[in-house]
């Protein structure tokens, strides 16, 4: 796994740790009063919150990125936080101390959730410089340059860079910062961020929100943290396919966001109060929604059923007298309507442009059902264990009825899923999935989110089932009772013999292909997809090849655009769908003959361009984007050869007294 080479960047994990929990952490405990593990658990979604909207603060007050305006936004936050804090102080009674069991069995699941991702995000990542071999991460390596660059991470401009008004910029600027403050290269914080986001933001969210369903239950937390690591639709699909960062993150905080709006709503037992957890769902969103929307469109899907939910136990609630009850199914009903219309509205607004909606559906609705029951979507192999916890699960909260919801969030997933991946494309598909542009992938990412909390109930039924019936042989055999150490050896063998057997149960062919699948997207050979090892290293030369403020013309389709990132070398075009002017596209016509075309030589001066990289002709996506002006450069008159590596060359503009 190489993983040897990933002490080299534990000072940009530790950074991407700080920069991820200390805001969020900070705030949540000294201005909210939040305990034990609920405060680890939401603080990224805060840290999250202060550098989204921090960064489009900034950007607007004329202040260059950095952390300084994160701190200015956690004094903010402080402040607010007090006000409700003080005086739920004056009016409610003392809170009850938090057991030991509350913060060390979710932690205990955590570590084990982290040390499963870790070892498979070693493996995929394969070295911290390392960087994923997909077609959007040019545009994600490059925003981090012009971040960097620009002293601004606003969703506002970053966009600016290909020529949109908006582009969601919570993951760039969280990785902006790390690589700011590092001072390391765009890929080593790129991994980094990556890793702490996977590995601990999304299991933690993942056992919050199971906590916050059953409590303190050993083995069901204990379970959460082996669940969160089991699946390949995600996070590994996600640091694969695309390659899709923002969409990434924001699914890796949503489990922790569902938890806090089921807090918020009365349907788990939290020791915060009501009113402040609703302050922190609140001030969650800004973070999740910038981002990525589409999980903002994932949790009101989600807020589907838990709104009916608290709609019928409104309901149900009122019989004390018949006026009383009428009033009150009034108001529930007004309060239903009132969320479905403001539910249509955000749902429309989160919908991109017709012409994005370009996934078309890929099976039966029959084969989608089985693949989400089976928990192997798109294809992969079925976790035959996490189907079977899953159906125990259902049983047990169909069965206590108390957490139908989470019932209804695993028929919303299922719904979604067979909907993009099975309905008929038209219209009925587009206003159910166009949130997610009708993708298959980024709908399967949503499958563990679903299914996580009810596999480990279901999980820790059948684990307390086995407990029971070890005591019943032991009494059986009169065997005395564990005392002291002993009971604590025992317990921790429990422990221990539970987290074995899930992880063996379940980290199988479809865990494997996922890892196997994203590190081939992650090696950097002489035939890697985007850009090759003799490309890299004409790159990595671009620093004593040529000045500071020289442009370079090249096809972006080649990975040539990733000069900007690598190498600090502005190329005409920094992403392969950016909008550009028309002496751009002069350059991409006519460069080669202008030694003998005017209007080549007033384009290529008007854009500054004064070298190409030729990486030939093979593109990211095997396809071929005609850019005849920079073709055959070999026998061009208009340039000439400063350096080549292997098939990677690199010429000077000589025509139009270009020096």
């Amino acid at each position: 796994m190489g993983n040897g080479m990933w002490a080299a960047a534990v000072p940009e994990i530790l950074l991407a740790l700080g920069v991820l929990f200390l805001p969020g952490l900070t705030v949540g405990v000294a201005g909210f009063g939040l305990r034990g593990f609920n405060a680890l658990a939401v603080a990224p979604l805060l840290s999250m919150s202060f550098i989204a909207l921090g960064a489009i603060a900034a950007d607007l007050a004329g202040i260059d990125w950095s952390l300084l305006p994160v701190v200015v936004l956690m004094v903010v936050a402080l402040l607010v936080g007090l006000v409700p804090l003080l005086a739920l102080r004056k009016t409610e009674k003392p809170r009850e101390a938090l057991s030991g069991r509350d913060l060390l069995l979710p932690l205990a699941g955590l570590a084990v959730a982290v040390f499963l991702l870790a070892r498979r995000l070693f493996f995929a990542f394969g070295s911290p410089e390392n960087f994923s071999q997909t077609f959007d991460n040019i545009f994600h390596l490059n925003a981090i340059q012009y971040i960097a660059q620009t002293k601004s991470a606003s969703s506002l401009t970053l966009g600016d860079m290909t020529g949109i008004d908006f582009y969601p910029a919570g993951w760039h600027g969280v990785v902006s910062l790390v690589h700011m403050l590092a001072g390391s290269s765009i890929p080593v914080s790129v991994n980094a961020v990556n890793l702490v986001v996977a590995a601990v933001v999304w299991p933690a969210g993942c056992l919050y929100l199971v906590q916050s369903m059953v409590g303190a239950r050993w083995a069901t937390l204990l379970l959460t943290g082996v669940l969160s690591a089991a699946f390949g639709s995600f996070p590994l699909l996600l640091l694969d396919f695309g390659v899709l960062y923002p969409n990434f993150l924001g699914v890796c905080l949503l489990p922790a966001v569902l938890a806090l709006l089921v807090n918020a709503l009365g349907l788990a037992s939290g020791a915060t109060p009501r009113v402040i957890v609703w302050v922190l769902f609140l001030a969650s969103l800004p973070g999740l929604a910038l981002s990525h929307p589409s999980a903002v469109a994932a949790l009101i899907a989600f807020s589907v059923p838990l709104a009916l939910v608290v709609f019928a136990k409104a309901l149900l609630r009122q019989r004390s007298t018949r006026r009383r009850s009428l009033v009150s199914a009034l108001v529930a009903v007004a309060s239903l309507a009132v969320f479905w219309y403001l539910l249509t509205i955000v749902w429309g607004l989160l919908r991109p442009a017709e012409e994005s909606l370009i996934w078309l559906p890929v099976q039966t609705q029959p084969q989608a059902v089985g693949e989400f029951l089976l928990a192997g979507p798109l294809g992969a192999p079925p976790i035959w264990a996490v189907a079977v916890m899953t159906a125990v699960g259902l049983g047990v909260l169909i069965s206590q009825v108390r957490h139908l919801w989470m019932v209804g969030v695993y028929i919303v997933g299922a719904g979604l899923f067979v909907v993009a991946t099975g309905a008929p494309d038209g219209d009925f598909r587009d206003l159910i999935t166009g949130a997610w542009y009708t993708d298959t992938v980024r709908l399967a990412s949503l499958l563990p989110i679903v299914t996580i909390p009810i596999a480990a109930v279901g999980g820790g039924a059948i684990a307390g089932l086995l407990v029971e019936w070890a005591i019943s042989i032991w009494r059986r055999v009169d065997a005395p009772r564990p005392e002291g150490r002993w009971q604590v050896a025992v317990s921790v063998a429990a422990a221990g013999v539970l987290v074995a057997t899930g992880t063996l149960l379940t980290q199988g062919e479809n865990i494997r292909a996922a890892a196997r699948s994203a590190a081939a997207g992650y090696q950097l050979t002489s035939d890697s997809l985007l850009v090759s090892s003799d490309e890299y290293e004409l790159m990595q030369r671009l620093d004593e090849l040529i000045p500071e403020d020289a442009v370079i013309a090249g096809n972006p389709w080649t990975g040539s655009s990733l000069a900007y990132a690598f190498a600090d070398r502005r190329p005409l075009q920094l992403h392969t769908l950016a909008i550009l002017p028309p002496e751009a596209l002069e350059v991409y016509a006519d460069l080669r003959d202008a030694d003998t075309d005017p209007e080549a030589c007033a384009a290529i001066l008007e854009e500054g361009v004064e070298y190409v990289l030729d990486f030939g002709d093979r593109e990211v996506h095997g396809g071929y984007h005609a850019h005849p002006g920079l073709e055959e450069l070999e026998t061009s008159d208009a340039v000439e050869l400063v350096e080549s590596v292997g098939r990677a060359k690199l010429y000077q503009v000589t025509a139009c007294g270009v020096d």
